[in-house]
This record gives C-alpha cells, structure tokens and sequence, in this order.
C-alpha cells in the first residue's frame, strides 16, 4: 500500500505530505485547495505528461511515493525540471521502468489517467481475473513451444537458404577456376612471351645490328688481328701469352654469339594470332588471381580449400522436415488450448456483462449497457486468440461504445464496478470524479462500494460527497492558507465540521447534527442510514 506520498513545487503546492492508512482513505477540502494536485502527482509516477504542474517555487519538482507491501518496500520518484530524473529506490531508470514498477502497487481512475483501463490489455486482465484457474497458464505454454518451433524453423530455412547459396556460389568458382586450369608461374611464362610479340620490331632491329656490328661489321676480324699481334709478341715476351689466350676465348664468344644471333634472327616470326591468344589468356588469369588470390599459387589452393568446404557442407533437411512435423502437432495443440480460452472467455464475458449492468444501476447508470466484446485475431497471439475489447452506454437509445467514449466520471464508477467484480486491481486504488453528477440514493450505493473494495485494497479517494468520506477509514483535508498547502488528518469534531461543509457548506447546529448521525450511520449502512438534502 501507499505509505506516505511527499510532493514539491507541485503547480500551487509548495510542499506537502500525504499520509495513508489501510482500507478507504478519503481527501477533501475546498475548491481550488489542491486534493486532484495530488492525484496528478501520482499519475506523474505511471508516466503522465507534466505540462503545466511546474510551480513557481523552484526550478523543479519533486514526487516521492512510498510503498511497503508483504515483505518488499519501495520508493518511486520522479523530478521534472532541471535533470529530469526518475528513480526506484534512489537508482536512476527509465521513465518506462518507473511506469512499470509503479503499476505494480498503484491503479490511478480519473479522467485523464484512465489510460490503463481504455487499453485492450487491462480489459483482457480483468476478464481474465474470472477464468477457472490453469487455462492462461496452459495456452501461455503451447504458444511458447509453438513459438520455439516456430523460430528454430525459421533459422533453420535462413542456415539452409544460405547454405544452398553458399553451395552454388562455390560450384560457380571451382568450375571456372577448372575451366581456367592454371599452372604455378603460367603467367609468369606467358607474359614473357607475350612481351617477346609485342616488342618483335624493335627486337628485330637491336639483334640485328648486334649481328651485323658482329659478323659483317669487322669486330670479329679486328679481335682475329689483335690475336695474332699478340701471339707474335709472346715470343719475346711469355706475358702476352696469357693475354693472347684471353683474348681468344673472347673471340670464340663472340663467334658463339654471332651464331646465337643469326639464329635469333632467323626464329623472330610475328604471329599476330599467338599474341592475341596470349594476352586473352593472361586476362583470365589476372582475373583468377583478382578473385582468388593475388597468385596463381594461391589461386589453386583457394580450390583445393573450395573443394574441402564443398564437401563438408551438409543437408539439413532432415531437420527441417521433423520441425514441420512438431509444428504441426504444437500447432494443433496451440488452437485446441487457445479454443478452450476463448470459450471460457466468452462464457465469463456474458456473466461480468449481466453482473456490470446491475452493479452500474445501482451506481447511476439504471440503463447502462456493458458489453465485452471478443475479437479475433489474425493469427494466435502470447495471450490467445482474440483481443477483448468492452463497450459501454450509459444512454439506452444508443449503441455500446468503447470506453474511450465515456466521461472521466462514467470512467470512474465503471472502474470501480469492474474492481469490485474482478478484484483485478494494484493494492492501491485510487478515484478522482467518482462521484461527479452523484447524489441521493445512488452516493450511499457508490460509498458503500468504495468500503467493500476498501477491505481488500487501500482504496484513496477524492471526493466531495459526505457519504463517501463518512464511510472513510482515514479522512484526510487539504487545506491552502496562502501559498502554503497543508494536508490535515481529520479526527474527533474536526471530521464533524468538514462532514457539516459536505453537507449543507455550513456550520450550523442543524448541519453538526446530520453529520454526526451520518458518521454513526456509516458504519452501518443498511440500518442507520442517515437521509442527506443536496
């Protein structure tokens, strides 16, 4: 339950204290005196909006609320202004975090906050709180292993559609790298001759001056003549022997090399076919060795590693085909449990319909319509097989519409209504505009309500009514002298005086009266009730 809920610069509060009890709390005062401040204050903690609710008397505001349930206590906070910083226990989360913790312990009914209770969500929570026991708990399980099966299937079809990829991808390689059947140091060999054909003129021209300066030029004579001047002047002087011998090989190398180059010459054939061969076939290969490697070397072990792979890739198909199998069964499964929700579903919608429309009767709404309806999904869904949606007429010559039509008041006491029949309420309930357009025989009906609900749940109301706050465990007034806003626990004569002002707005000896007999009556409504003039 809400222990004590602190609030700073709060729109006209500069500061204040709230202070709750278990069972029914009740908040009055004077018009304008701040009670629905608090209230925003408390729907600042499920993440409303905080337009215009920064006061004058500071740079930001502060909203602190502490909880204490069996064995666990929290405490929410939320600044706006300055470093905007939500908290749970003094640790910093996100405002979705907050809004999350504090549903947990808090259900907020008024016209602005109703978010909750128009969502598709909350109202299948509250159907749901009257099914027999198991049911969600069964279709919550085959919707699980539906869609575990499901998701393996799937990543099973994205491994094998990558793997049939894969597969083509590497048959298209080793085919053309087959088709190209490279050698080790092929393009090495094939550019040298392919420079050999593109260069044959100038080859032509250098090797045959080579030979001519040779062989015809004299070079081969004049070394012939310095050979035997050498060999004439070795009888007088054995060092020119060694001379003459060099000299002589030199001038059978030369021969060789005449002989090499007429050769040469003779083998320099143009072939404009053969250089056109060479150069397309070095463009395959270039184009291997840009995919494949930056070598023909790397290029072939790029297939042998292409091969290995090829091979190991295996099928999983076998897989795939028991996954079907299983979803089949799983599926069948899914629908049969979501069939038996649905079914249930409808049955509790029909009985919560009948029991609405007399529990609003006899909360003003003599003609109200409640309807809940259950609309089919496309496909099963993590809570069933359709979405639940409730309608509401307060008027009988027109159609149930959803809740989201109603009025922040209509809101209010069919919330109540609906917590009173699913108990699927946070441990603190609190109501704005419940009893908005209430009076006579209908605020005794809703008061009492406001007590039943008030012995399973702390139950926080604003109210106006002097049934409502008679009926009351704790009666708290707010009160603004000023700038400052106090919040004042109501007990003994005071609680007589502010039932007086409920009453009549006076303080006569006639209205202290009726209020001291409503305050003794409440406390047994059936017998000692006590009639109030509006």
């Amino acid at each position: 339950m809400l222990k004590r809920l602190e609030v700073r610069n709060l729109a006209v509060i500069r500061e204040a204290t709230l202070e709750l009890g278990p069972g029914l709390n009740v908040l009055t005062g004077e018009t304008g005196a701040g009670k629905s401040l608090l209230v925003d204050a408390l729907a600042l903690l499920l993440g409303a909006r905080s337009e215009g609710l920064l006061g004058p008397f500071g740079d930001s505001l502060l909203v602190t609320a502490f909880f204490q349930g069996e064995g666990e206590e929290r405490i929410l906070s939320r600044r706006i202004g300055g470093r905007s910083t939500p908290r749970i226990d003094g640790e910093v989360v996100s405002l979705k975090e907050l809004q999350e913790e504090a549903e947990r312990w808090l259900s907020l009914h008024a016209q602005y906050t109703a978010i909750a209770l128009l969502s598709p969500k909350r109202q299948r929570e509250l159907l749901d709180a009257l099914l027999p026991p198991g049911l969600l708990q069964e279709y919550g399980e085959a919707y699980r292993k539906h869609q575990a099966l499901l998701a393996e299937k799937r990543t099973l079809e994205e491994v094998l559609r990558a793997k049939t990829e894969r597969e083509d991808l590497l048959r298209f390689q080793l085919k053309e790298i087959q088709e190209a059947s490279p050698r080790p140091g092929e393009d090495q060999e094939l550019e040298a001759e392919a420079q050999r054909l593109r260069h044959l003129e100038a080859l032509r021209e250098r090797s045959g001056k080579a030979y001519t300066l040779l062989a015809e030029g004299g070079a081969l004579d004049l070394l012939q003549a310095a050979l035997r001047e050498l060999r004439a002047g070795s009888r007088f002087d054995p060092a020119l022997e060694a001379l003459a011998r060099d000299l002589e090989a030199a001038l059978e190398g030369g021969r060789a090399v005449a002989r090499e180059l007429e050769d040469y010459l003779e083998s320099l054939e143009g072939d404009p076919s053969r250089l056109a061969q060479l150069e397309e076939r070095l463009s395959l290969l270039e184009r291997l060795k840009r995919k494949y490697g930056p070598t023909l070397e790397e290029v072939l072990r790029y297939r042998e590693r292409a091969e290995e792979e090829l091979k190991a890739l295996e099928g999983g198909e076998e897989r795939l085909l028991e996954l079907e199998r299983a979803l089949r069964v799983a599926s069948e499964a899914l629908y049969k449990a979501g069939e038996r929700l649905s079914e249930a579903r409808l049955e509790a919608a029909r009985k919560l319909e009948k029991e609405m429309e007399a529990e609003l009767s006899a909360l003003g709404f003599p003609k109200a319509r409640f309807q809940v309806e259950l609309k089919p999904l496309p496909e099963p869904g993590p809570q069933g097989l359709e979405e639940i949606l409730f309608r509401f007429s307060a008027n009988p010559h027109l159609p149930p519409a959803p809740l989201s039509a109603a009025s922040g008041g209509e809101l209010s006491r069919i919330a109540l209504a609906l917590a009173l029949l699913t108990g699927a309420e946070a441990p603190t309930v609190v109501f704005d505009e419940v009893d908005t357009g209430v009076g006579g025989e209908t605020a005794w009906k809703v008061a009492e309500r406001l007590a039943q609900l008030g012995q399973a749940r702390q139950v926080l109301v604003v109210t106006h009514l002097p049934q409502i706050a008679a009926r009351a465990k704790r009666h708290l007034r707010v009160v603004k002298e000023g700038e400052e806003v106090r919040i004042e626990v109501l007990e003994g004569e005071k609680r007589i005086r502010e039932l007086a002002r409920l009453l009549s707005g006076q303080y006569t000896e006639a209205a202290l009266a009726h209020a001291r007999l409503l305050l003794e009556g409440s406390s047994q409504p059936a017998q000692g009730r006590v009639e109030v003039q509006e």
